[in-house]
């Protein structure tokens, strides 16, 4: 008996994985723009771009029907409604794949493979039959009643603001009758005046459902009265703003355009601390911030932030931060951080950090670090500087890439597929020396380590650089290396002046795909105050038979500083 429960609660498990499953496949969010294309590429396209397998009979589905829909971040289940909804095709989701089936056509499909929309006429809604009321049975002081909006223009633009109007004042209406109502039920029990409170509630939501209804109905009859079923799948994505000069938000939704602010676009847009807009076409100016539901073509201006939903033409500019999630053509300047979730052509500038993701045409300078995920043509500038792909410079204290075409410039320079490598070499002054190169051929930087190591003395030395590498041949190259050195002499760390200034000029020919042999002379200075056990001033660890020229002066403050030339040699080997 233990066994076959056991069963039961394997396969109960079993099919509630499958629905956990299916629900994670059809919940997945899309965006798909199909116009007039075969099924087959709709759904090659949704496979590549979501991961959707799909599955289906060839002798049951005409793959080469054409299809049309538009849907914006919906999940795939209603995004598949929509594609769908002209065909014979039912689906359902097995895993991770829908399987398609061949379906009863619906009743409600033109021939043509697109849906029919009816063009609503813009007149004054049904008032002699229509009235909407919320009662309560039990006291006649407790029922709120709601008026039709009433839009009696035929003008479409007319018609959206007269009825911007008549929703305002229906709740106007609205909220003076409660109070009206609140002041004569204020001697009766608490539950009466909770009622009342819900029913002003609920008449809200019917004028708004209400509103909401109608004002679709104008924006379909301004885009497709008279449309045929043909063109209306050509017009379903065009711009359905309403076109204004001027719009006044104190904080959003309290302005000229009200809840409806995000149908419109405005040629100028000001806002006392937070505006919300469908569009600009100019300017616009928040205390705090600026919220755009579409594209801004002209200037945003906010003590905070400015946020667009689509793409900018222009500039903004904010105190703190500037968001737009698609391309600008242009510039962002922030106080804090630029983000562009597009191509940026222009230039981002930002206190702390600028952050891209797709292709640059221009340059990214912050404060602290800049952050691209895409290919700029162009530089970076900030203390900090990370991109995939570099067509041009990077200027900072650390520089990273994946490919860089062009030159860093900073302490540290590292790039996926650029120049590495580590040299191990003999010199006159330090027997066993390091070195570490990395950035690009054409300029690359130099961290240097150094010893030799007797019974009675020892010195280390460590250092920086930077150099360049040019190819002779396939085989040989010529590096050119300029590297600063602090010497220590007999202690862990000397802490007097006693550095080293080096120029090498090497010769390098490859012995194999990853090792080559180099050498070359090296030409040398030094200042020291390195006192010696006899007294003497002046490092002795260079040749003195390598020694050209030397001479002793003195600081600023009288002290004695060596100051040697010789010409050195290296040799040693390059992986």
């Amino acid at each position: 008996m233990k066994p076959y429960k056991n069963l039961k609660l394997l396969f109960f498990f079993l099919l509630l994985s499958i629905q956990f499953v299916n629900g994670q496949i059809l919940d997945k969010k899309v965006t798909l723009q199909f116009q007039n294309i075969t099924l087959n590429d709709a759904i090659k396209k949704i496979k590549t771009t979501y991961g959707v397998n799909f599955s289906y009979c060839q002798d049951q589905i005409d793959l080469n029907q054409k299809i049309s829909v538009y849907v914006k971040n919906v999940s795939l289940d209603l995004a598949l409604k929509e594609m769908f909804i002209p065909t014979p095709i039912t689906y359902r989701a097995v895993g991770n794949q829908i399987v398609l089936k061949k379906g009863k056509v619906p009743n409600h499909v033109s021939t043509s493979g697109v849906k029919s929309i009816a063009a609503k006429p813009v007149i004054k809604s049904d008032t002699s039959t229509k009235k909407i009321a919320v009662k309560d049975t039990t006291n006649k002081n407790l029922t709120l009643q709601v008026k039709p909006l009433e839009v009696t223009s035929t003008d479409s633009t007319q018609a959206i603001k007269e009825l911007d109007q008549t929703y305002t004042k229906e709740v106007s209406d609205l909220n003076a009758e409660y109070i009206h109502k609140k002041d004569s039920v204020s001697s009766v029990s608490f539950s009466n005046k909770m009622k009342l409170k819900q029913s002003l509630k609920e008449a809200k939501l019917v004028l708004a459902r209400e509103y909401k209804q109608l004002k679709d109905s104008i924006m379909y009859s301004k885009k497709f009265k008279g449309a045929s079923s043909d063109t209306l799948a050509k017009t379903i994505d065009d711009d359905l703003l309403i076109h204004d000069n001027f719009q006044f938000t104190a904080v959003y939704p309290l302005g000229t355009h009200m809840e409806t602010s995000g149908l419109y676009r405005n040629d100028f847009s000001t806002n006392l601390l937070v505006g919300y807009n469908g569009a600009v076409s100019g300017f616009e100016f928040g205390c705090i911030g600026n919220i755009v539901r579409r594209e801004v073509q002209g200037v945003q201006f906010a003590g905070i932030t400015n946020v667009v939903g689509e793409y900018t033409r222009g500039a903004q500019i904010a105190g703190v931060a500037n968001v737009c999630s698609q391309e600008v053509i242009g510039g962002q300047l922030a106080g804090v951080v630029n983000v562009a979730g597009g191509s940026v052509s222009g230039t981002q500038v930002a206190g702390v950090v600028n952050v891209g993701t797709e292709q640059m045409d221009g340059v990214q300078i912050s404060g602290i670090a800049n952050q691209h995920n895409g290919t700029i043509n162009g530089g970076q500038i900030g203390l900090v500087n990370h991109a995939r792909k570099i067509n041009g410079f990077q200027l900072g204290l650390i520089n990273i890439s994946d490919t860089i075409n062009g030159m860093p410039l900073g302490l540290i320079s590292i790039s996926k597929n650029g120049y590495g490598r580590i040299e191990t070499y003999y010199s006159e002054t330090t027997q066993a020396n390091m070195l570490i190169k990395t950035g690009v051929k054409s300029f690359y930087n130099i961290f240097q380590f150094g010893g030799n190591f007797n019974s009675d003395k020892y010195r280390w030395t460590f250092g920086y650089g930077f150099g360049s590498t040019v190819q002779m041949s396939k085989n040989s190259t010529v590096s050119f290396d300029l590297i600063a050195m602090h010497i220590n002499e007999n202690q862990a760390f000397t802490d007097k002046l006693n550095e080293q200034a080096q120029l090498r000029i090497m010769l390098g020919v490859n012995v194999s795909k990853r090792v080559s042999l180099f050498a070359g002379p090296t030409f040398n200075t030094m200042f020291s105050q390195y006192q010696n056990e006899d007294a003497s001033i002046g490092s002795q660890m260079v040749p003195k038979k390598s020694i050209v020229y030397e001479q002793t002066f003195k600081d600023d403050n009288g002290k004695s500083i060596y100051n040697p030339y010789w010409i050195g040699f290296n040799a040693g080997l390059r992986f």
